[in-house]
Order: structure tokens, then sequence, then C-alpha cells
């Protein structure tokens, strides 16, 4: 809201629950016009979270801090690594100097730069997928936000391809486990694709 946007968006189910057992979302707005249509809207339609998914959500929310510290804190060395990691063609992450939105990132993000990340294997689509195959610590899923380090070749949706995303890209959403232990699964992972 203090970059100037009226309305900010939270999947609540993400970061802020924080154990990928809830589903929830939240809209924030100082806009009284837009939160009293955003009200009207929520009687009318009944959107309101359960008790149960209120209380996850809070439980994660007493925590979000100390897992994103810690989640961020190994985002960026893993970025770090990757970009220097011979199977590795490209890291997209803002919290590297050489990234193209770092300047921008630095300016608006004053909390550190998040724990997603995605790196481009120097490889082939197949590459990429034997790379989330040959993971033992990180899980391959569809998701971001929790506790446990996820990772996914998006180009494997049909969506994704026609939007145009490298087949031989993989997102990663880092958790809270050891970083060394997600650095050497990582590393064995990407050393198989040389060498199957």
């Amino acid at each position: 809201l203090d970059l100037g946007v009226d309305v900010v968006m939270h999947s609540v189910t993400k970061f802020i629950a924080g154990h990928s057992d809830t589903a929830m979302g939240a809209l924030v707005t100082r806009n009284s016009e837009i939160f009293e249509e955003l009200s009207a809207r929520r009687s009318l339609y009944g959107p309101i979270p359960s008790s149960i998914s209120s209380f996850l959500a809070l439980r994660g929310l007493r925590t979000l801090y100390l897992r994103m510290e810690r989640a961020q804190a190994s985002a960026a060395l893993l970025a770090e690594r990757l970009s220097q990691h011979q199977s590795v063609a490209r890291v997209r992450y803002p919290g590297l100097p050489t990234d193209p939105g770092h300047a921008l990132a630095a300016n608006q993000m004053t909390g550190g730069f998040g724990a997603m990340l995605a790196f481009e294997v120097d490889g082939s689509a197949d590459d990429a997928e034997s790379v989330c195959q040959s993971v033992r610590l990180i899980t391959p899923a569809t998701s971001l936000g929790g506790v446990e380090s996820l990772i996914e070749r998006r180009a494997r949706y049909q969506g994704e391809q026609r939007a145009g995303t490298p087949g031989n890209l993989l997102r990663l959403s880092v958790g809270i486990e050891h970083v060394e232990d997600l650095w050497a699964d990582l590393d064995q992972a990407l050393a198989k694709m040389n060498n199957p």
C-alpha cells in the first residue's frame, strides 16, 4: 500500500500460514470505497474462512518472521551457489546483484529478497525434469511458501509453455531445512543430470 497500490492480495495459504495445511486469502486496502465493496461481496457470497482455517493462519503468522528469515537466508545462499554451478545456465533471484530486477527489489524489499528462486539447468527440459526426480530432501510439487522446500518444472504445464516459460527452468520454494542439506540435495541431483 505504501508503494501506491489500491489493494494488496495475500495468499494466506502460502507463506503466512506456512505449513501447507489450509486454504485462505486476504485482501487489504486503505480505500474506504473499495473496502465497502469488498465487504459487501463477502457478505453476499460468503467467502469467510472457517474457524480451523483462521486458527491455522494465526498459528503460522506467529512464526512468519522466523520462517522467512531462515528461508530467505537459505534462498540467497542457494541462489549464489547455483549461479556458480557448472550445470546451471541462469539463476533468477532478485537478491543477486546480477539479476535484472535487483535494483527495483533492493528499493522495495526492505525485509529481504524472498524465499523463491528459479534456475535454468544447462540442458534440456528432460534434464530439468531429471533434477526434479533426483532430489531426495526437496519435494517435487506445485506449491510454495511452506516449511518444506519444493521444486517444480513449470513448463510441464501447457499454459506455461504458451507463456514462454523455458522448458529447462525449475522453480524452487525454499523452506526451513538446513541450507547445507538443501545444497547437498540440489548438487547431487544436478550431478546426476550430467551422469545418469
